[in-house]
C-alpha cells in the first residue's frame, strides 16, 4: 500500500473530536505513516508532549504543528481575510508562539460572543455559555458554535427557514443559486457555513478575529519556533489572495511551502474542476520556486480521517511529503538547530 501522510489534523485541543492519543491510535490503525497535529492557534501542553514521547518508535510517526490564523500580507491592506498557515516542526514551548496562542484564543472567545449575538438576531436559541460548553471552555471555533446550535431542536426550524429563503433568492440571483447548489451537494454538514457562518454566507453574521498578525508576522512566529510555514487550503482565500500575489510570496521566500492536497469534499460537486486545476497550479508554482508541498486530511473527526484514507486516489498524493520537508529544513537558513528540532519534536 502506498504510504499516506496527513500533515493537517485537529484534536480536542481546538475543534477536533479526538484527543492526541485517540487520533494517533486511529491513524496507526488506518496505516497513516506520518501524522501532524495542527490545532488552531494551539500547541500541546507539557503533559500531552510527555504522552506523545511514549509513542516514539511506533509505525506512525508524529509531528508537532499548529494552524495559525493570520491576515493578508501587508501589501493587500486594508483588506482583511482569515488566512490559515500550517506551521510544522514547532517547538511547543517557544515563548512567542505561546504568546500568540494565548492572544488568539482570547480573540476566539470575543468573536464567538459577537457571532452568538448575530445568531440570536436571526432567531436562533443559543448562548455564549452553550458554545463554551461545546468546546470544553478553551478554544472556541465555528464547529463548536454549530454543535451548540444543534443541541437545541428548536434551531432546526430556523435553519430550514433560512435555507428556503436562500433557495428562493437563488431563483433570481445566479450567484446565490451557485452557492446554494454547492451547499446542497455537500450536504447538511455545510448548511450552517453557507447560510450564516462564513464571510460569503447568505445571511452572514460572521466576524473576523480582533487579533490577527499579518502573514509575514505569522511566518516569523512559526520560523522563530523552529518551524516551516505552509499556506493552507488556498481555495478558502483565493478570492482575496490572487494567485499572482501568492507566487510573489513564494518567489520572495515569505512562505516555505503550500498545501497541494486539500479540498477532498469539493470532489463530486460543481467545484471539482476548479479544485483540480487549482491544485495543479500550486504544484507547478511549488516546483518552479523550489518550495515544498504539503497537505492532508484536515481531519476533525474519526470519520474524516477514515474517509481520507479510504480515498487513496487522493490521500496517496501525500507520499514523500515529510521526507522532502525534512530535506528543506536541513538546508533552510530560517531554521535554527534543525537536526535537534527534528529529533526532539518529531518521532522521525
Amino acid at each position: 500500500m502506498t504510504a499516506i501522510e496527513s500533515l493537517h489534523t485537529h484534536t480536542t485541543l481546538s475543534d477536533g473530536k479526538l484527543t492526541h492519543r485517540e487520533l494517533f491510535d486511529l491513524a496507526e490503525s488506518l496505516g497513516v505513516s506520518v501524522l501532524a497535529f495542527t490545532d488552531h492557534d494551539a500547541v500541546p501542553s507539557v503533559a500531552t508532549m510527555t504522552e506523545l514521547e511514549g509513542l516514539r518508535g511506533r509505525d506512525t510517526k508524529w509531528i508537532i504543528g499548529a494552524e495559525l490564523t493570520c491576515d493578508l500580507p501587508r501589501e493587500l491592506a486594508p483588506a482583511t481575510a482569515g488566512i490559515h498557515l500550517i506551521g510544522l516542526f514547532l517547538d511547543p514551548q517557544n515563548g512567542a508562539l505561546l504568546e500568540h496562542c494565548e492572544r488568539a484564543q482570547a480573540s476566539r472567545i470575543t468573536r464567538m460572543r459577537k457571532i452568538v449575538e448575530g445568531l440570536q438576531g436571526l432567531g436562533f436559541i443559543i448562548t455564549a455559555e452553550d458554545c463554551l460548553a461545546a468546546s470544553g471552555g478553551e478554544s472556541v471555533g465555528r464547529p463548536h458554535i454549530v454543535e451548540a446550535l444543534k443541541r437545541r431542536t428548536e434551531n432546526n426550524a430556523v435553519m430550514e427557514k433560512i435555507r428556503l429563503e436562500m433557495r428562493a433568492s437563488g431563483e433570481t440571483d445566479p450567484a446565490i443559486k451557485e452557492r446554494y447548489d454547492n451547499m446542497m451537494q455537500k450536504g447538511e454538514r455545510q448548511y450552517p457555513y453557507a447560510l450564516f457562518l462564513s464571510p460569503e454566507a447568505f445571511r452572514s453574521i460572521y466576524f473576523e478575529h480582533d487579533y490577527m498578525p499579518d502573514l509575514d508576522e505569522a511566518v516569523d512566529i512559526i520560523r522563530g519556533a523552529g518551524g516551516v510555514a505552509v499556506l493552507a487550503h488556498y481555495y478558502t482565500v483565493r478570492s482575496k489572495l490572487p494567485i499572482e500575489t501568492l507566487e510573489k510570496l513564494l518567489t520572495e521566500k515569505r512562505l516555505d511551502g503550500v498545501e497541494v492536497v486539500y479540498g477532498m469534499r469539493e470532489y463530486g460537486t460543481d467545484g471539482e474542476e476548479t479544485i483540480k486545476k487549482e491544485r495543479a497550479t500550486l504544484r507547478e508554482l511549488s516546483k518552479k520556486h523550489g518550495t515544498f508541498m504539503a497537505g492532508g486530511s484536515d481531519a476533525h473527526t474519526r470519520e474524516d480521517l477514515t474517509f481520507y484514507v479510504d480515498n487513496d486516489w487522493f490521500s496517496s498524493e501525500t507520499a514523500g511529503f515529510t521526507a522532502n520537508i525534512l530535506a528543506h529544513i536541513k538546508s533552510n537558513v530560517h531554521v535554527q538547530d534543525a537536526n535537534q528540532l527534528i529529533r526532539k519534536f518529531s518521532s522521525l
